[in-house]
C-alpha cells in the first residue's frame, strides 16, 4: 500500500504539467465556454477497471488486507467540467481478522479539474477528475449500509473515443458493526482500468458557432444587397430601354403623321427639309429589324418620291465610347449600311446620296442617340 500513496503523491505533484496544454485562443488567452449544450446521448463513456484494495483501521493507523477491486461504471459528462457516473465496485476485504466481500452500487459527482483551470482542450495527453459520490456497501451476508466515496481519476488520451484510466481512491462505511474500528471504516483502492467514449465525445464552443452564425448573416445580407442593387440597375437599364423605344416610337409616328399630312395635301418638299435619324445599337453596324422597318418607311415613302432631291448619309458614333479609331469606323461602317439599303434592297439611284462618316461626336445630349446616321438634303 505505500507503493499506492507513494504513486499517489506523484500524481498529484504533476498537476502542473496540464497547465501547458491550454486551449488559448490567438492572442494567447486561455477559452473557457459556454458550450454548446449536448444532447442526451452525447459525452457518455462506459469505463470497466481492476487493482487492489486494503482496509484501513482508523483506531490502529494501520492496512489490512490486500484484497482484489474490481469497477464498471457508467458516466456522462453534462458540461466540459461536470459529470456524473454510475456504477459498481467490487471488493474483496480482511475485516476484523475475517475475509469478506463487498458490493459498492453508487453514484458519484465528477469535476474535470483540467478543463475547470485550463479550459476545454479534446486532445490533451491527461485530464486530472476529482471524484465524490455516495452508495450502498452490500457485505457477504447481504447486510446493506450507507457509503460515500472519495478519489481522484487520471485519464490518458489514447484516441478519439478510448482512455487509460487510474483511479485512487477510497469507500468509507460504518466501522462498528465490523468491530473495533471506531466509528468508520476505510476501504481504499487503486484500479487501472479503460474506458470508451461513445457517439459524440466533444464539445463545441458557443463563441465557434455565434461567429460562424454572425457570419452567415453578413454573407446572406452581402448577397442579399448585390441581388438588391442588380434588381436596380436591371430596373434602370429596361426603364432606359422603354424610353428609347418610346422616343423612335414617338418619332415614327410623328414621320407618319406627317407624311399622311403631305399626302393629302400631295405635297412633299416641306418633308426634305427635316432630317432623318437611323439609329444603331452599341458597337453594332447594322439595324435593328424595328429600326430597319423605319428608315425603310421613310425611303419608300419620302426620298424614292422626292427623285431630284439628293441627300447626305452622315455616320457618326458615340465619342464617349470606344477608341477614336474604332468610332471612326463604326461611323463608316453604319454610313455604309444605310447607303446599301437605300441602293440594293430599295433600288434608289445611288448617285442621289453623298456618304460621309464623322467618327465619334456628340452631337445629341444622350450618347446612344449619337450612334446613328443622319439623312439630310443637301
Amino acid at each position: 500500500m505505500k507503493k499506492i500513496i507513494v504513486l499517489a503523491a506523484a500524481l498529484l505533484a504533476g498537476v502542473a504539467a496540464f497547465a501547458q496544454e491550454t486551449n488559448v485562443d490567438a492572442n494567447g488567452k486561455k477559452q473557457y465556454g459556454p458550450y454548446e449544450t449536448n444532447k442526451f446521448f452525447d459525452n457518455w463513456y462506459l469505463g470497466v477497471g481492476g487493482g487492489v484494495n486494503a482496509t484501513w483501521d482508523v483506531l490502529k493507523g494501520g492496512f489490512e488486507g490486500p484484497g482484489l477491486a474490481i469497477q464498471a461504471d457508467l458516466g456522462k459528462w453534462i458540461t466540459p467540467e461536470y459529470g456524473v457516473r454510475f456504477g459498481w465496485r467490487g471488493l474483496q476485504n480482511s475485516v476484523a481478522d475475517n475475509k469478506e466481500a463487498f458490493n459498492f452500487i453508487k453514484a458519484d459527482f465528477l469535476l474535470h479539474f483540467s478543463n475547470l483551470v485550463a479550459g476545454y482542450k479534446e486532445t490533451r495527453t491527461w485530464d486530472l477528475v476529482p471524484l465524490a459520490g455516495v452508495g450502498v456497501l452490500i457485505d457477504d451476508a447481504a447486510n446493506l449500509e450507507y457509503g460515500v466515496e472519495l478519489g481522484l481519476l487520471n485519464n490518458f488520451r489514447l484516441g478519439n473515443h478510448f482512455d487509460l484510466n487510474l483511479e485512487i481512491g477510497s469507500n468509507v462505511g460504518p466501522g462498528n458493526r465490523y468491530g473495533d474500528y471506531g466509528r468508520f471504516v476505510m476501504f481504499p483502492y487503486a484500479t487501472l482500468g479503460f474506458a470508451y467514449k461513445f457517439n459524440r465525445a466533444d464539445w463545441t464552443r458557443k463563441a465557434t458557432t455565434v461567429a460562424a452564425y454572425a457570419a452567415a448573416v453578413a454573407a446572406a445580407k452581402s448577397a442579399a444587397d448585390k441581388a438588391a442593387a442588380d434588381k436596380d440597375a436591371a430596373e434602370a437599364a429596361k426603364k432606359a430601354a422603354q424610353d428609347s423605344e418610346k422616343a423612335l416610337a414617338d418619332e415614327n409616328q410623328k414621320l407618319k403623321d406627317e407624311l399622311a399630312a403631305a399626302q393629302a395635301q400631295n405635297n412633299y418638299g416641306d418633308l426634305f427639309d427635316e432630317p432623318i435619324v437611323a439609329y444603331f445599337e452599341i458597337g453594332k453596324a447594322k439595324l435593328s429589324a424595328k429600326e430597319k422597318e423605319h428608315v425603310k418607311y421613310v425611303a419608300k415613302n419620302i426620298i424614292a418620291r422626292g427623285e431630284n432631291v439628293k441627300f447626305t448619309l452622315s455616320g457618326n458614333a458615340d465619342s464617349k465610347t470606344g477608341s477614336k479609331k474604332r468610332n471612326q469606323q463604326l461611323s463608316e461602317q453604319r454610313a455604309d449600311c444605310v447607303y446599301k439599303l437605300m441602293t440594293e434592297e430599295l433600288g434608289i439611284d445611288g448617285s442621289r446620296f453623298t456618304v460621309k462618316a464623322n467618327g465619334g461626336n456628340d452631337i445629341f445630349d444622350s450618347p446612344e442617340l449619337n450612334r446613328a446616321v443622319i439623312i439630310e438634303k443637301q
